[in-house]
């Protein structure tokens, strides 16, 4: 059988919607292999199912219901609340027949979380009505009939030049609503879209001109001692102007109404930070607080800053400022006002907590407006919860927090404009115990999200992160931890524009990351900013181990496409590398300071736990010499050989560069032995690391390099090629996945924009005038405009 074919027919295994059996007795577990190399490693593997079957009870709701009724088709419910209690009821009682709770279309206010735990027994299906979109909605819905354009002259000397007719005021005498609006972190949206608090600028960073002080330092973790104290009246923090802002707005404003804060790059171009304002004077910005490292730095381009939360600063469709003295709301919509409606606040719960829980289904729900608790969805210690075909959007808080238990996860889902998109965390890391958590087929991004991070972190032992769909972060967006995770057939592209130093996927300081597969992901246009600390495409930072990187294709891949600092054990093989800067860069650079500060750390001389004290951080997880002891000394044998050699452990040793094909790079391997400009050496010269079948290629041989379509153009073209299935990544039509954004339109899109950038260019100068207007480029709103969300 043809990979291709058995790759769809594993997809279509792995993202059908998932069914509860009566009685749930028997399970399939569907394992589907490709041998597409000499390695035989297996490329996709289908998520357990359970056998379809009937179900025991239904329960119907629907915003035009009522709670007082049967719960039926004909007379349904109407709340969410009265939804969770029906469920606890009809299913405590269950133990092999099922509940499957049918949402009509509309919107249904959420005013409290459904905790489900094991007195509430599975199986539980939470479906939507085919053809219907039922959202959940945690937000604080405001009256707009009460909103009126600003005209008055004393509000209006308040506003930006060019405001006036363009904003709403809106007074606000709910307790909560007004509690919800005063938080500094506060969101809005507007009939499903996001709106953000007003900022300078609308869109990027302005600049740092003169610092007079540099401020206290305090780096949580590194620091001996407690914090420092600090108040807006006695304030600790650094002093600097603007170059490119008359900040006297600014000062007139907060010294009535002071809820400004300053976010952005303040030392470190890799690491953004925010802090409260302490006093304007004379245009000089004073800083209330402590940072990590104090304002200034040796980098190449300005510090960057972004003011947030200034009435002066609302110009922009889609701003708000809420005036806490006068309870009032000033907005300008980001789309025009209709009847119907709805502005809400982020406010509320999120819809669901599932602690000890089992066989529970969510399936094409959309939620958002979750301002409070850990998640929009938390899935603790629990067993096949599963979230297919939702949508989670316009939320200040994580959407997606799976943490312990085994078997949870995400098949064929939306996650944008929230600040923190999944964890997958799980398994047993000492023991080496898989929990099997998994993400597949998903798309992540943001849209309207301008000054949201993202984040989507792995964690623990065994997740599988397959056929996702990731873009439009403004930093380092995906990062793993522990063991034996699968991030296979995805695709990566527009991500960490805004930042300095990082990676598109990024491990780091751990010895012990071993059994980890990056395998047939495709990543693109990760565009490094001007004369900013380069970046990465696949990053294993401070000597971090043991990964498979393998089969992957890297086109303009930031800086380094595979950027390996230091680490040992890793293996680069069979990957194309296609006009981007290096391929693959390793360095020995830092080993013998690595190997010096562990006698440091051993005396008390440095701040034990910080992530250079690396042998004792590795014997936390793996116990005191526990790469000589079971499991870790049979599962992976060459951890424990480089771990048995007290100094070359810090050098990246027993690392394998081989197989890997090369196009249009201004350098294919780079390794280094110092950071000074000829401290570099020939890969073959490195004793310890295998290399071997690494060569240049012709682009000629693919089929559409022009619609980023990288695969082979024949046959005879593939010989002697990495076996990589271009097909078979990011999103597929699948299960409950049914809109999937035309490929070679968006990508050929994406490639318009950047024609005539390098991923990485020494010629390229950071000019603060027009820096904005090049780095932003909003994929996200070019994927949802091309059919690249569920529910649009």
């Amino acid at each position: 059988m043809k990979p291709t074919v058995i790759l769809t027919a594993a997809l279509r295994c792995a993202l059908s919607p998932i069914s509860f059996a009566k009685p749930l007795k028997v399970f399939i577990l569907a394992i589907c292999r490709v041998r597409m190399s000499k390695v035989h490693a297996p490329l996709l593997a289908a998520i357990p199912l359970m056998v379809s079957g009937a179900v025991a009870g239904e329960i119907w709701v629907s915003p035009s219901g009522d709670d007082s009724s049967k719960g039926s088709k004909d007379q349904p419910f109407k709340t969410f609340e009265r939804v969770a209690k029906a469920v606890r009821e009809t299913s405590s009682g269950s133990k092999d027949e099922g509940v499957t709770v049918w949402f009509r279309g509309g919107r249904y206010p959420v005013g409290q979380t459904a905790q489900i735990d094991s007195k509430v027994s599975g199986p539980i299906l939470f479906r939507a009505v085919e053809g219907e979109v039922p959202v959940l909605d945690s937000g604080l819905p405001l009256d707009l009939s009460a909103a009126k354009l600003v005209s008055d002259a004393d509000t209006s000397g308040r506003l930006a030049p060019g405001a006036m007719g363009k904003v709403h005021r809106l007074e606000v005498k709910d307790k909560a609503q007004q509690k919800a609006l005063a938080n500094t972190s506060v969101r809005m949206s507007l009939d499903g879209r996001m709106m953000t608090l007003a900022k300078y600028p609308n869109i990027g960073f302005g600049h740092i001109g003169k610092i007079t002080a540099k401020g206290a330092v305090y780096a949580e973790g590194r620091t001996q001692g407690p914090p420092p104290k600090w108040s807006l009246v006695d304030p600790i923090g650094a002093s600097f102007s603007l170059r490119d802002k008359d900040v006297s707005p600014w000062a007139r404003e907060i010294a009535s109404a002071n809820k400004l804060r300053i976010t952005g790059y303040f030392a470190y171009d890799w690491y953004g930070e925010s802090h409260p304002v302490a006093s304007i004077a004379n245009g000089e910005i004073r800083l209330a607080d402590s940072s990590r490292y104090g304002v200034g730095g040796g980098e190449k381009i300005p510090r960057r800053i972004r003011a947030v939360n200034l009435l002066c600063e609302l110009d922009a469709p889609g701003e708000f400022y809420f005036d806490d003295k006068e309870s009032a709301l000033f907005f300008i919509p980001p789309a025009e006002l209709k009847p119907g409606s709805v502005l809400s606040v982020w406010g509320g719960p999120g819809p669901f907590k599932f602690v000890n829980a089992s066989k529970i289904s969510l399936e094409g729900l959309v939620i958002e407006g979750v301002g409070t608790g850990l998640a929009a969805v938390e899935i603790k210690d629990s067993r096949m919860i599963r979230m297919q075909g939702c949508t989670i959007r316009n939320c200040s808080r994580p959407a997606v927090v799976i943490s312990g238990g085994e078997d949870n996860g995400l098949a064929a889902c939306d996650i944008y404009d929230v600040p923190h998109h999944l964890t997958l965390d799980g398994g047993d890391v000492p023991k080496l115990i898989p929990s099997g958590h998994f993400a597949i087929n998903c798309h992540f991004t943001q849209v309207a999200a301008s000054d949201f991070y993202g984040k989507i972190r792995i964690a623990g032992v065994g997740q599988r992160f397959r056929n996702n769909l990731i873009h439009n972060f403004p930093g380092q967006v995906m990062d793993y931890g522990g063991c034996d995770h699968e991030i296979v057939n995805n695709e990566l592209f527009n991500i960490g524009f805004e930042e300095g130093d990082g990676g598109a996927i990024y491990a780091g300081a751990s010895l012990w990351s071993w059994g980890n597969v990056l395998r047939n992901n495709f990543l693109h246009h990760l565009m490094c900013l001007p004369q900013a600390h380069p970046r990465g495409g696949i990053y294993p930072d401070d000597l971090d181990q043991g990964e498979t990187i393998q089969e992957n294709v890297f086109f303009k891949a930031a800086h380094r496409a595979v950027l390996i600092n230091g680490g040992a054990g890793h293996k680069v093989a069979d990957n194309l590398f296609l006009q981007g800067h290096i391929g693959i860069y390793n360095t020995e650079s830092f080993a013998e300071r690595c190997h010096a500060f562990i006698a440091r750390y051993d005396s008390g001389e440095l701040k034990r736990g910080d992530k250079d004290d690396r042998i004792w951080r590795t014997e936390q997880v793996v116990g005191p010499g526990g790469w000589n002891k079971e499991p870790w000394a049979s599962r992976f044998p060459l951890f424990r050989k480089i771990m048995n050699q007290e100094k070359m452990r810090f050098y990246p040793i027993e690392c394998e560069f081989t197989g890997n094909r090369f196009a249009g790079n201004w350098r294919d391997i780079e390794y280094r032995t110092g950071s000074k400009p000829d401290a570099i050496k020939e890969i073959g010269e490195v004793s310890f690391i295998r290399s071997g079948d690494n060569r240049g290629i012709s682009m000629e041989i693919f089929k559409d390099p022009g619609a980023l379509d990288f695969s082979y153009k024949s046959l005879d073209a593939a010989r002697d090629m990495p076996k990589i299935d271009f097909g078979a990544i990011g999103l597929q039509l699948e299960g409950l996945r049914r809109a999937v954004p035309a490929k070679e339109s968006y990508r050929k899109a994406v490639r318009e924009r950047f024609e005539n950038r390098k991923s990485f260019d020494t010629a390229a100068r950071y000019d603060p005038k027009t820096i904005n207007d090049q780095v932003y480029f909003n994929s996200g709103r070019l994927l949802l405009e091309n059919g690249g969300m569920i529910h649009d």
